[in-house]
């Protein structure tokens, strides 16, 4: 039982029963009883806790955490409709690199967005000092500072990801020819996948497809 200053000058309290004031005082996320009886109830709530904590900047409990990775497949049986609504939210926010590793972190990735978990570990060649995974999120961690459009961000977020399938050699000389056009075919896969609007597919696959072009005016 917990006290509040306004409610009890109107004969009221706060019960708290299991220390959610607590717990907004220290900015922790945490499930109340049993996290995996939360989870089987709704497996949304595994990538809501990853969306929750980078829009106001929370940290998820370690055991809330760990029940999270060690269910993570369960939101394979969610609606693609809702997990789509919470992506949107997550790519929307100004950390919204912070959501995409922490989604990776957590084993969430491989089963909404397989294709960019694949760019984990991928090394580029001299122009590039990232693996294709780390160069992906920095795209989009650039784009949300810079607070442009769901669009712009999703194309920085997917405009290498075909750099896996289309890698040629290792080290500083590798190749990765035609990886945008590739990128652009993953991307409308993914998005429909997700049952995004026609609309944002198609802006989307069109910046992808077109990332390499160079205007000169003179």
């Amino acid at each position: 039982v917990g006290s509040n200053p306004t409610l009890s000058a109107v004969g009221c309290e706060i019960i708290d029963l299991f220390g959610g004031q607590k717990d907004l005082k220290d900015k922790i996320i945490r499930t109340v009883g049993e996290s995996k009886e939360r989870f089987n109830e709704d497996a949304l709530r595994l990538i809501r806790a990853v969306r929750l904590a980078i829009e106001i900047d929370f940290t998820i409990e370690p055991e809330t955490f760990k029940a999270i990775k060690e269910n993570s497949h369960l939101i394979k049986v969610i609606a693609k409709e809702r997990i789509k609504d919470e992506l949107i939210k997550i790519i929307a926010s100004t950390k919204a690199e912070e959501g995409i590793l922490l989604l990776q972190k957590t084993g969430l990735l491989k089963y909404i967005i397989p294709e960019l978990e694949l760019g984990v570990g991928v090394s580029q060649n001299r122009s590039h000092i990232y693996t294709v995974f780390q160069h992906l999120v920095f795209s989009l961690k650039y784009a949300a500072k810079e607070n442009f459009n769901l669009e712009v961000r999703l194309a920085a977020l997917f405009h290498d990801i075909a750099k896996p399938h289309t890698k040629r050699g290792q080290g500083p000389d590798s190749t990765f020819y035609s990886h945008d056009v590739l990128s652009a075919k993953i991307a409308i896969k993914i998005l429909n996948n997700l049952k995004f609007p026609k609309k944002i597919t198609e802006k989307t696959a069109l910046l992808v497809k077109n990332h390499m072009f160079i205007s000169d005016p003179d």
